[in-house]
């Protein structure tokens, strides 16, 4: 049996890893293989997607050889206390991280230590979720409920509550936050694939997700939008008769829901879309949308779910209490599943915060180090 353990490294279980926003960490780094480097700073690059430290190391030998060690976005080392000037050009710095999978210069850095003592980390997984004073569910005029802020308020939703789309009739399947299954063996419970579907499943697994077509910043479409790091916000429009659902996740992404009555659109007339044509309806307190014309060219889920164009959702909505958003979603699609199958979780409210804007595309370097392994790998516990 092929397993994929959670690594404990540096004290830190893989399971309370941070959210690296656009790709699965281990594809790019291993964490079996720690590395300690102690030298001078020559560039510090506040960027997104990555913030990278270089630094001039002595190897045995003697000589000076500059390394790159990637952080997360400054969007989450903020969380932890960084900014663009916790590093200068000459300070003297200790660093504990991981090696690239490509043999390159390259590390993931967990710690850097200057010689003042003062010690940086990675940020968290996810930001703790805020337990908000108890309060009744926000409603517009009509009864419905309020999806997002009401009045002067700021909030948004996050912290999702499974890491990836698993048919419900599945039951529990261990998982990292990225979807990366902690045994391959599960990969047949998580969906009622197609013989084909399923292959291409296990091989994204096995290659631990290096082909994530977030890494070259595409938008997270259909039920991965409420998955990914920095979370959703809806901007509901009642006079419009729209709902706009914006992604925290990258690139300002959006995604628009009608709810005026209007049919889909025939997909044979419309371009196919990352988040496909949506039409929703209030059934009660619920939040109905029905979206078709997807496009294949993105991971629908966390984990590496395949789709076709076939692909229709059809998705619920509701906000049973005040700090909690339920997600419901059925999905049909005949090309890649043998039935429909159904999914759900929970999102947390984030209160008193804007939603975080996370920016892919300005400085990403990753993608020629992504070389997941060809076979599963198992992680020391």
């Amino acid at each position: 049996m092929s397993i994929f353990r959670f690594a404990l490294a540096f004290g830190l279980l893989a399971a309370a890893l941070p959210v690296w926003a656009h790709h699965e960490l281990r594809a790019e780094f291993d964490e079996q293989k720690p590395v300690s480097l102690r030298g001078i700073v020559t560039r510090f690059e506040w960027n997104n997607p990555h913030a990278y430290v270089y630094v001039d190391v002595k190897d045995a030998s003697g000589e000076i050889v500059n390394w790159a060690v990637e952080w997360a976005s400054p969007l989450d080392l903020r969380k932890t206390g960084w900014t663009r000037d916790s590093l200068k050009v000459g300070d003297t710095v200790s660093v504990e991280g991981w090696l690239a999978r490509d043999g390159s210069k390259l590390a993931s850095g967990r710690t850097i230590v200057l010689a003042s003592g003062k010690r940086l980390a990675e940020a968290p997984e996810t930001e703790a979720a805020k337990q908000s004073q108890s309060k009744p569910v926000p409603r517009w005029p009509d009864g419905h409920p309020r999806l997002g802020v009401a009045g002067q308020e700021k909030g948004y939703w996050a912290n999702p509550s499974a890491a990836s789309l698993v048919d419900i009739a599945a039951g529990q399947i261990r998982m990292d936050n990225d979807g990366l299954l902690a045994n391959l063996d599960d990969a047949g419970k998580v969906a009622p694939f197609q013989p084909w579907a399923k292959g291409l499943y296990e091989y994204r697994q096995r290659t631990l997700l290096k082909d994530d077509p977030m890494l070259s910043c595409l938008p997270p479409g259909g039920p991965r939008m409420f998955q990914v790091a920095h979370g959703v916000q809806f901007l509901e429009q009642p006079e419009r008769q729209r709902i706009f659902v914006m992604s925290g996740g990258g690139n300002r992404n959006w995604r628009l829901i009608y709810l005026d009555g209007r049919k889909l659109p025939n997909s044979d007339d419309v371009t196919p879309t990352y988040f496909g044509y949506s039409s929703g309806h209030w059934d009660g307190d619920t939040l109905v949308v029905e979206s078709d014309a997807f496009v294949e060219r993105f991971w629908f889920s966390n984990g590496g779910l395949p789709h076709t164009e076939a692909l229709r959702l059809i998705e619920k909505f509701s906000r049973p209490d005040f700090n909690t958003l339920k997600y419901e979603v059925l999905v049909d699609d005949p090309g890649t599943y043998t039935r429909p199958w159904s999914s759900a979780w929970t999102l947390h409210w984030i209160a008193d915060q804007d939603i975080p804007e996370y920016f892919c595309q300005d400085d990403s370097k990753d993608e020629p180090h992504m070389v997941g392994p060809g076979a599963p790998v198992t992680l020391n516990r």
